[in-house]
């Protein structure tokens, strides 16, 4: 079920992009921690799970908000948010991890966490949403 995302707030929006950035910050530290050794198939199937979530979230909300178009919502909605997780939905999170951690993978990381803080920075993202 997608979320309706003009109804919400722009602390709930923040909240939610605030929570991608650091799900991807999250797994590309696990991900080079892991690529260094063994990792044991409980972590290793965590992390696929966080990728999925992660990828999925931003797929969801790119496509909503590419079919919902009609503009309701806030500001920082349609100005920021949407053009952020359009790219990186676009040009982030294509490498599958149950193929390694290969150079594909931590580029698509690397590339969907610069397009969620291309307009915001995680920083402010994260001021907005404790106001």
């Amino acid at each position: 079920m997608v979320m309706k995302l003009e109804k919400l707030t722009d602390e709930q929006l923040a909240k939610r992009m605030s929570k991608y950035i650091s799900l991807i910050q999250s797994i590309t530290v696990r991900a080079e921690y892991y690529s260094l050794g063994r990792c044991s198939v409980a972590e290793m199937n965590e992390l696929t799970a966080d990728f999925l979530k992660v990828r999925d979230g931003i797929r969801e909300d790119s496509t909503y908000l590419n079919y919902n178009r009609d503009k309701k919502g806030s500001k920082l909605l349609w100005d920021k948010y949407f053009p952020s997780v359009s790219e990186a939905s676009a040009w982030g999170l294509y490498a599958e991890p149950e193929k390694g951690f290969g150079k594909d993978f931590f580029k698509g990381l690397e590339e969907a966490e610069n397009r969620l803080t291309k307009y915001y920075s995680y920083d402010y993202w994260r001021i907005i949403a404790e106001e």
